[in-house]
């Protein structure tokens, strides 16, 4: 599995548009969004979005290509060994390879059927966010397609972003100097125990099956 980092002005657009003022782990609106609104008003459209984007790109001096670069030198740093790392934890290797679309909005989904995650331009630690959402991918593969049907969006929601609290503990140096894989205030307290349970069995399907109540 390969990540190559791209922009895309319409998927630009369509994040900041429907993640940008709202998402289902955070109610707030993005930073980028509220400027989008006071440019441009309430409810804009894609037209609005997309002269804003140009206009932030622009007075942020904000350059792609060099973006693109430098994401994919940090990616290819740690991409051997992180997957290795998440392949022994999860039983499972990615097979089909990975877009990461840039964008300017502060918040990034993704996407595992169409095989692409976003991630915020300008960044200081883009290794934080790959490793984060192909921890969505491999949680997804790993333990299991059907989960999300079984337990619930909203359960499965909690659990798949409370697991990558073992970032922190199996990944640490992959992350980058001082980073961490901080969580939404929601989680921590599930974060904290799964932490711990981690600490005492390294089994990721007992895990999983303990905090899923299977």
């Amino acid at each position: 599995m390969e990540v190559e980092y791209k922009y895309d002005r319409s998927k630009d657009v369509e994040c900041l548009l429907t993640k940008g003022k709202g998402a289902y782990n955070s109610s707030h609106a993005t930073n980028a969004y509220e400027k989008l609104v006071a440019f441009k008003g309430e409810n804009p459209t894609e037209d609005d979005a997309d002269q804003f984007i140009a206009k932030y790109l622009s007075d942020n001096n904000i350059d792609i290509e060099t973006w693109c670069a430098k994401f994919q030198m940090e990616w290819i740093r740690v991409s051997a060994e992180y997957q290795k790392r998440a392949e022994a934890i999860f039983g499972v290797a990615l097979s089909d390879d990975v877009t990461g679309f840039l964008t300017i909005n502060q918040r990034c989904p993704y996407r595992i059927k169409d095989n692409y995650f976003y991630i915020s331009i300008p960044n200081a630690s883009p290794n934080r966010i790959v490793l984060h959402e192909l921890w969505h991918f491999y949680t997804w593969y790993g333990l299991g397609d059907g989960e999300q049907d079984r337990l619930g969006k909203e359960r499965y929601n909690d659990l798949k972003e409370s697991l990558t609290v073992l970032l922190n503990i199996e990944c640490p140096d992959l992350l980058g100097a001082g980073v961490i894989d901080a969580g939404y205030p929601q989680h921590q307290e599930l974060r904290a125990e799964m932490a711990a349970f981690w600490e005492k069995n390294r089994d990721i399907k007992a895990l999983w099956n303990h905090f899923a109540g299977k």
